[in-house]
C-alpha cells in the first residue's frame, strides 16, 4: 500500500479538525504559565512584564511567543480557548513542514535502494507519529505555554534548509537566515538546528567557503537579536535574552535532586527557600535576583564540584531516558498512561539507534540535533518537554530502523526459500 501527499494532507485536516471540535465542543481547562500572564499585560498595558518573586520583571520570556498570544488577545480577547486553537493549527503546519524536512533527510542518508519503495510510508508514519504523540498533544489542547512554539520553530528552520540545499538561492538564504534568527528569539537553544546546514555546507562547498558563510549568519543572528538584548539591558539592567539564567542554572545543580523542578523528595525546589530567603529575595532587583541565584551555583559548582559532575550526567540520562518523579505535576489518570509511552518511546529509541548506527555518519545530519540539544540543556536544569521538541525526529529514525530491520528479516526469509534479495548490512 502507498500513500500519496494529498492522503497525508487529509490526515493532517482530519486530525487538526477532531482536536479543534474537542475543543469547542468540551472546552477543557486550560493551564496557565507565566507567559499568559506577560501576554496579558501586554495586551491590556502594551508592557511587556511579569509580576515575579516581589519584583517587576521586563525580561522575564524570551520575546516571541508572549508576543503573538497577545496579538491573538487583542484580536478575539483575552480567551485563552483561542491560543490552543493556535496550537492545534501551528501543530498542523509543523506536520506539513515535517513532510518535507523528512523527505529530504531520507534523500539525504542515501539509504539503500529497496528503501526508496518505503519512502512515502516512512514520512506517513513519522508524520502521524508526530500528529498523535500524547505529549505533544497536551502541551497544545491543555497548556498556556509555548512549547508548541519552540517545536515549530526548532522544524522551521530545517524546513528552510531543504529548500536552500534544493535551491540554493540569495532569497531562499535570506529566508533561512531570518528562520535561524527567530528561532532563536524563540529559545536560544533552538540554535541547534543550524547543525545540518552547518554540516551540509562543510561537504559541499569546504571549509573556508562554510567559515564565510555561518559569519554571515551569526552576524544576522547578532542583528536580529540585538534590540531585545539592548531593550532588556536598558530594563532590568540584565545582558541576555531573558533574566532566568541564573535560577535556570541553580535549579540543575541542587545537591538533593536529580537537575529539575523536583527535589527527591518530589516536592518542588522552591519547597527549600525559607520565608526569610524569600522576603529577601523579593527585596532584590531583577538583576539582583539572577545574580543572587548565579552566586548560589556557583557556590554549590565550588563546594561540590564531583556532585555537579555526576549531576550532569544525571541530567543527561533524565535527558534521553526518564526523571524518578516524571509525571507528578499531572493527575492521576494522566500518570497511569505514562509507562505506556515510556515503554513506546523506548522501542523507538531502541530503532532510532539501529539506524543510525546503519546509515553511518551521516545519521548525524539528523541526530546531532537532539545529541547536542541534550548536552546544552544539562548544563541548566532538564525535564521531559525539553527531549519531547526532538522526539519526532527520534521517531522518524526509529521508523526508518524498523523498515531496515524489516527488509533485513524479510531478505533472510526469502533466501531460505531460494529467492533472492539484498539485505540491508
Amino acid at each position: 500500500m502507498t500513500f500519496s501527499r494529498k492522503q497525508l494532507l487529509y490526515f493532517i485536516s482530519g486530525i487538526a479538525l477532531i482536536k479543534l471540535l474537542f475543543l469547542i465542543l468540551f472546552r477543557p481547562t486550560l493551564v496557565f504559565f507565566e507567559d499568559q500572564d506577560i501576554a496579558v499585560n501586554l495586551c491590556r498595558s502594551n508592557e511587556f512584564f511579569i509580576f515575579w518573586d516581589g519584583v517587576k520583571n521586563h525580561t522575564f520570556q524570551f520575546p516571541v511567543y508572549p508576543f503573538l498570544v497577545s496579538l491573538i488577545y487583542k484580536l478575539f480577547g483575552i480567551r485563552p480557548l483561542f491560543v490552543a486553537v493556535f496550537h492545534v493549527l501551528l501543530n498542523a503546519i509543523t506536520a506539513l513542514l515535517l513532510m518535507d524536512v523528512f523527505a529530504f533527510f531520507l534523500e539525504e542518508f542515501k539509504l539503500p535502494e529497496l528503501m526508496k519503495r518505503y519512502s512515502d510510508k516512512i514520512i506517513f508514519v513519522s508524520t502521524l507519529l508526530f500528529l498523535l504523540h500524547p505529549g505533544i498533544t497536551h502541551y497544545a489542547l491543555f497548556k498556556i505555554h509555548p512549547f508548541t512554539m519552540d517545536l515549530f520553530m526548532l522544524v522551521l528552520p530545517l524546513y528552510f534548509t531543504a529548500k536552500y540545499m534544493h535551491k540554493p538561492t540569495r532569497q531562499n538564504q535570506i529566508i533561512l537566515f531570518l528562520a535561524f534568527g527567530f528561532a532563536v528569539l524563540t529559545r536560544a537553544t533552538l540554535i541547534v538546528s543550524v547543525l545540518p546546514f552547518a554540516f551540509l555546507q562543510f561537504e559541499k562547498r569546504g571549509l573556508k567557503k562554510t567559515t564565510g558563510i555561518l559569519t554571515v549568519l551569526a552576524l544576522t543572528l547578532f542583528l536580529m537579536s540585538a534590540p531585545w538584548l539592548y531593550r532588556n539591558y536598558q530594563q532590568d539592567c540584565i545582558i541576555g535574552f531573558a533574566s532566568l539564567t541564573g535560577k535556570e542554572l541553580y535549579k540543575g545543580s541542587l545537591p538533593d535532586s536529580e537537575g529539575s523542578n523536583y527535589l527527591d523528595n518530589g516536592k518542588d525546589y522552591t519547597s527549600l527557600r525559607t520565608q526569610g530567603a524569600t522576603d529577601s529575595l523579593n527585596a532584590l532587583s531583577v538583576k539582583g535576583q539572577d545574580d543572587y541565584f548565579k552566586q548560589l551555583y556557583f557556590q554549590n559548582m565550588k563546594e561540590t564540584p564531583a556532585l555537579q559532575a555526576k549531576l550532569y550526567v544525571l541530567k543527561l540520562k533524565n535527558f534521553w531516558f526518564f526523571r524518578s518523579h516524571i509525571g507528578n505535576e499531572y493527575s492521576g489518570r494522566v500518570q497511569k498512561f505514562i509507562p505506556l509511552y515510556e515503554i513506546c518511546y523506548l522501542i523507538m529509541l531502541c530503532l532510532a539507534l539501529f539506524a543510525s548506527l546503519k546509515i553511518g555518519r551521516r545519521s548525524l545530519l539528523l541526530l546531532s540535533i537532539p545529541i547536542l540539544l541534550s548536552l546544552m540543556q544539562s548544563v541548566f536544569y532538564v525535564e521531559t518537554r525539553h527531549r519531547l521538541i526532538a522526539e519526532p525526529l527520534l521517531f522518524f529514525l526509529g521508523i526508518i530502523g524498523f523498515c531496515l530491520l524489516y527488509l533485513r528479516f524479510k531478505g533472510k526469509k526469502d533466501t531460505g526459500k531460494g529467492q533472492t534479495m539484498p539485505i540491508p548490512e
